[in-house]
Formats: structure tokens, C-alpha cells, sequence
């Protein structure tokens, strides 16, 4: 497509790019769902590509998204990547103030990192504690518990298995001790800090800069190169484009997929895929890394490659990993196993041995 005949065609000075992205999306039949689809982003980011806006979540500081859905579009990316940049429109830090709530990380904050907080008994730093916590689902009649009473505490440093059968509210639990749901009532902190008494902007920006996730489907993007993948959460905080290339560069070298940067997830193997997954939960360097089911979704061999990567970036960084598992071979190479049924935990396996119900 003849970029100079679109824009002649553009009678609009302004929202220049945007209009170049709709009319070669409208000149191709798409809506923005079936656009969303053939690209892989979520097609609230075309929108706000189209009408040269900061989407909410504020991916739309990554040029990525642009390059990837011009060339979708039969468009130059990198020619109209370049074109933005050298513009009015490119969006940078030092552009746009700072969120109060969702702090950009190359901007300094009165926010304090993550502290530690005394364990009685000499055990280690408490890092998450739970305090009789309830999270139900439903309404009336139909309303599922899945979460009753639940209390237990998470020491800095330690490896954890979340186990028991499924619906039995490992996930649930995974998700509120994270801050991803809300709870009905009970306390929960992480590193000291109160996420229940958090809005949703708060603890969005408090696991921008302190948590890390895996999930068992990778939720990898797949117009995005193992790199760009890596960097995106690092360019959606604010860190410039450089910082966010070496630090993707340095993780995906500490998961040994150096010689993948630039490959896609579909000419990546499963086990590769999660490698990546497990390079941008630590890009941001989290003091806690959530996992659910990270093997699900691997053979035993290729499994066993991933738990032995966890295990070591456990032991070089020191960082808390919580892994939600339907695998007994996953829960034995941990510290500690919290084992759940019905939304309760039945019991808890420490580091010492010693079993409390």
C-alpha cells in the first residue's frame, strides 16, 4: 500500500498516524476485533494506536505494537515506526507526567522498595501473610467459597507449592494473595505492605514493580520477538527503550535463550516459550515470582528443564517463588507445600518438617 496516497487522501492535519491505520485497516474490510485477532494484540491497543491515544494499561509507550500492526496492515512498520518517533507524537517519560499510582521505574518515587519484615523464631523475613481471608463468587443462591478463613505466612526467599485437587481454590488463592482479585474480607500483606486496604490502581502499580508471573499458557505475544516480549512490561513502566533492551537481553541470558532473542513464540519449543515467560517475570527484578501450573502444559523432560531454571534463579537471586501445582514430583523439589481443599488449607509442610493444620 502507497503510504503517500492514503495520506493525500487524509484531509486531517492532526491524529495523522491514527488516520493512516484506519483507513489501510477500513481499505482492508477488518474491524478492530478481527484485526485484534490477526495481529494478537488486544484490540483496545489498535484503538488507541488509531487515535494516536495512551491506552490505559500504557503499552502504547512501546513503538512494537505500531511496527507490528503497520506491517500487518500492508504498511512499512519500521518506515512508520520511525515516521512517529521523529514526530509530535511519540510518547516518552519525560513527555507525559508520571501516574501517581503506576510510577514509571526510571522515575524516582518517594515509594519504598519492598522491606523486610521479622519472622518470630529466627525464620526467616516474612515477604506474604494472609490473615483470615474469605473470597467467594456468585450471587445469591448460586455463590461459590472459594477461599474460607485461609491464614498462612510466606518467609522472603522460599520456594512454595500451593497443592491439593482441582476447584479446590489454589488458583484463587494464588490470585488474591497477588492483588489480581479482591477479597470479601481479612488482611493481606506482601513485604509488609497492605494490599487489602490498596485501590486497584495502587496494587496494579504495586505489581508492576515488585511481583513477577508465570502462567501455563505463557501468555506470550505472538507478533512479538522472545526480546520484545521480555521488554514489554519494562517500556509499559516508563524505562527507556535502551535500558529495556539490555535488561531483556541480561534476563533472557540468565534463561540461557541468548540465540532466541529475535525468534517468535511459534518458532520457539514449549519448554523455550516458558523460558521466555520466566525472563519477563524477572525483568522487573520482583521480589516475589507467582507461578500457576507452569508445567502444565510441558512433557516430563522439557518440565524438568524448567523446575531446574526455577530452582537456580531461586538460588542466584534469592527471590520468593509461589507455585501453584497439580505435580508431586513439582511440590518435593520445594521448601514448603501449602495443601488446600475446599478453599481451606489443610496443612503446611516448612522447611523444618513440621506439619500445622
Amino acid at each position: 500500500m502507497d503510504l503517500r496516497q492514503v495520506n493525500a487522501d487524509d484531509d486531517r492535519p492532526k491524529n495523522h498516524t491514527g488516520r493512516l491505520l484506519e483507513n489501510a485497516r477500513r481499505e482492508l474490510g477488518l474491524s478492530l476485533e478481527e484485526a485484534a485477532r490477526r495481529t494478537g494484540i488486544p484490540a483496545g491497543i489498535l484503538e488507541a494506536l488509531e487515535k494516536d491515544a495512551s491506552h490505559p494499561s500504557g503499552a502504547f509507550h512501546s513503538r512494537v505494537f505500531l511496527r507490528n500492526y503497520a506491517d500487518s496492515l500492508g504498511l512499512d512498520g519500521r518506515a512508520f515506526s520511525r515516521q512517529k518517533t521523529e514526530g509530535r507524537i511519540e510518547e516518552t517519560p519525560s513527555q507525559s507526567p508520571p501516574s501517581q499510582d503506576v510510577p514509571p521505574q526510571n522515575v524516582s518515587t518517594q515509594e519504598v522498595p519492598p522491606r523486610d519484615v521479622a519472622s518470630p523464631n529466627g525464620q526467616p523475613p516474612v515477604m506474604v501473610e494472609a490473615r483470615g481471608v474469605y473470597k467467594s463468587y456468585g450471587a445469591e443462591e448460586f455463590v461459590v467459597h472459594a477461599l474460607e478463613d485461609v491464614s498462612l505466612r510466606i518467609g522472603k526467599g522460599s520456594l512454595v507449592a500451593v497443592m491439593g485437587p482441582s476447584g479446590c481454590g489454589k488458583t484463587t488463592l494464588l490470585n488474591v494473595l497477588s492483588g489480581l482479585d479482591e477479597i470479601d474480607r481479612g488482611e493481606i500483606f506482601v513485604a509488609g505492605e497492605p494490599l487489602h486496604t490498596m485501590n486497584d490502581a495502587r496494587r496494579t502499580g504495586y505489581r508492576a514493580r515488585h511481583m513477577g508471573f508465570v502462567f501455563q499458557g505463557f501468555n506470550l505475544m505472538p507478533v512479538l520477538s522472545a526480546v520484545e516480549n521480555v521488554e514489554l512490561p519494562l517500556l509499559v513502566s516508563g524505562a527507556g527503550v535502551a535500558v529495556a533492551r539490555k535488561r531483556a537481553l541480561e534476563v533472557l541470558d540468565q534463561v540461557r535463550l541468548t540465540d532466541r532473542a529475535h525468534h517468535r513464540p511459534n518458532q520457539l519449543s514449549g519448554g523455550q516459550q516458558q523460558r521466555v515467560a520466566m525472563a519477563r517475570a524477572l525483568a522487573g527484578e520482583p521480589a516475589i515470582v507467582w507461578a500457576d501450573e507452569p508445567t502444565g502444559n510441558l512433557d516430563s523432560d522439557t518440565s524438568q528443564e524448567v523446575l531446574d531454571l526455577l530452582l537456580r534463579l531461586n538460588r542466584e537471586n534469592g527471590q520468593t517463588f509461589v507455585v501453584v501445582t497439580h505435580d508431586p514430583d513439582v511440590g518435593e523439589l520445594m521448601d514448603r507445600i501449602v495443601r488446600m481443599e475446599d478453599g481451606r488449607i489443610l496443612s503446611q509442610a516448612g522447611e523444618s518438617g513440621e506439619t500445622e493444620a
